[in-house]
């Protein structure tokens, strides 16, 4: 149970590497540098990107070392990386302090958590990942509401010490005292000693290069590009739409609760959907979610005052996020998966950071573009679903 909350935990302290950590400071970063908003999305977008090369690299360090070993460095980067993003003061530095806070936060702390929870989880690895994932919902709940009064008080640098601060404060504890390898050396079971009848998933798999020759592979390469780039680029340019819809920047703020509520929920809710179902099916109920708030936001942005976009957004992410999470232990086994989820961490992240790109045409090209993904993903979901099988 430590293992499961301390998860919890470890992904609530990403928030300030994530995009709803990030969103409130991109218009005070902008005004401050004396830079154009679209100057700072680019340098955000080129720094996640940069950022998540790092995955692959972190990621066999996670298979040669384990969760254990790592988090202590990790937490200090993600401690730091805030560190050097209150100290910039022009676009080399804003874009360097972007690239260290993303592959700290996404690439690294996120990343060693996730596979501690495949390590120690099968039966219930759905609802352990759901429950890890509820730190995002958490984060986005509390970090923009905590650093909002301080930014407009005392300045967007100043908030930036506050989260490295807090990001010490709660994890260099939870890292030494709750983070584990592998069951199995403590002499513990995975599952809270409840496996699967017959076992439990043993520690082997597919290989990289065995598993980029699955369908499921594609599957899970369509699902985590599209919650993190849809996700990214919606959230980024939220305070926009919502004002070009009627709202002001306060009930703008106000909807990402809305949106990490029903994140909340959804994730909970696709955690024992994974567990009963699988990933790949539960995958295609996140597609619906997406379309449908792509849909909304394209037509009609204000409808119930924004909630209907906010939610449906929130409960893609949540869903999208569990089903990419479980589904890969759940596909390719554990004996490689911090190299599979190591490269699809550099796929989604370049989601992420070519996401908010497609609204440099224009919203309607960039929405256009969202769907004709999905639809892509939705097809590889029901091929895979009919095969029954990962193989191509």
């Amino acid at each position: 149970m430590f293992v499961a909350l301390a998860s919890l935990i470890g992904v609530f302290a990403t928030t300030p590497g994530q995009t709803v950590g990030v969103s409130a400071f991109i218009d005070p970063i902008a005004s401050d540098l004396g830079l154009d908003r679209a100057h700072v999305l680019m340098l955000y977008s080129l720094g996640t990107f940069l950022g998540i090369l790092t995955a692959p690299l972190i990621g066999r360090l996670v298979d040669r070392f384990g969760p254990r070993r790592l988090i202590l460095p990790v937490v200090a980067a993600v401690a730091a990386a805030c560190g050097v993003m209150s100290l910039t003061g022009d676009t080399w530095s804003l874009g360097l302090g972007f690239l260290f806070l993303r592959a700290s936060a996404i690439a690294g702390l996120s990343l060693v958590t996730m596979q501690m929870v495949n390590l120690w989880f099968d039966r219930f690895r759905g609802r352990i990942t759901a429950l890890a994932m509820m730190g995002l919902a958490l984060g986005g709940l509390v970090i923009p509401p905590l650093v909002e009064p301080i930014i407009q008080s005392d300045g967007w640098r100043t908030a930036y010490l506050v989260l490295a601060a807090g990001v010490l404060a709660i994890m260099l504890p939870v890292g030494l005292a709750f983070y584990r390898n592998r069951p199995e050396e403590t002499g513990n079971a995975r599952d809270f000693g409840r496996m699967r009848t017959g076992g439990a998933m043993p520690a082997t798999g597919f290989t990289l290069a065995e598993s980029v020759r699955t369908v499921a592979f594609w599957y899970f390469s369509f699902i985590t590009v599209l919650s993190n780039g849809v996700g990214t680029a919606l959230m980024l340019d939220h305070v926009r739409a919502m004002g070009e819809a009627g709202l002001a920047r306060d009930s703008a703020i106000h909807l990402l609760g809305a949106m990490t509520s029903a994140q909340a929920i959804a994730t909970l809710g696709s955690g024992a959907l994974v567990d009963r179902l699988g990933a790949r099916p539960v995958g295609l109920l996140g597609l619906g979610f997406l379309a449908f708030s792509v849909i909304c936001l394209w037509t009609s942005p204000a409808l119930g005052g924004g909630i209907a976009y906010a939610v449906t957004l929130g409960a893609m992410i949540g869903t999208l996020q569990i089903v990419y999470s479980a589904g890969l232990a759940e596909s390719f086994g554990l004996k490689h998966l911090g190299s599979i989820r190591g490269t699809l961490f550099v796929i989604g992240v370049s989601g992420a950071a070519a996401g908010p790109l497609a609204f440099l045409w224009s919203p309607s090209t960039a929405y256009a573009i969202f769907l004709g993904f999905a639809a892509i993903a939705a097809t590889l979901g029901f091929v895979g679903i009919r095969s029954g099988t990962n193989k191509t």
